[in-house]
């Protein structure tokens, strides 16, 4: 995963870096779909800014947050950016369907172990 963090008018502390990259390790174990993300730091009058752009499965999740505080702005930044991921990695895991039932209801299942020198039929 590439991960670029940038900040408008400062550097980037340590600690800040850290806590984003271990939040975009964590979503990246928990959904597995991310590839590059793209954090934008901005400090206007009174209020931090913190913008990210994930690219995620194709596409491109966007969320902006902003607060007195850095870290509360980025804490909710995250929750909206996790709640993105949960959406379509569901929408991925629904996309592939149910297994198809090979068993007419009422009739016995059958086990390999139960078929000898039989023809398998493998329903597609």
């Amino acid at each position: 995963m590439i991960i670029n963090i940038t900040n408008r008018h400062d550097k980037v502390s340590p600690a800040l870096r850290e806590k984003i990259e271990s939040w975009l390790e964590h979503s990246q174990e928990r959904y597995d779909v991310i590839s590059s993300a793209q954090v934008t730091l901005d400090k206007t009058d009174r209020l931090e800014e913190v913008e990210a752009t994930l690219h995620a499965a194709g596409r491109e999740i966007n969320a902006k947050a902003s607060d007195e505080n850095l870290f509360a702005a980025l804490d909710a930044m995250a929750q909206k950016i996790d709640r993105q991921l949960a959406k379509l990695h569901d929408k991925q895991v629904q996309k592939k369907g149910t297994p198809k039932h090979t068993t007419l209801i009422g009739e016995d299942s059958v086990n390999d172990d139960d078929i000898e020198d039989e023809e398998v039929y493998q329903v597609q």
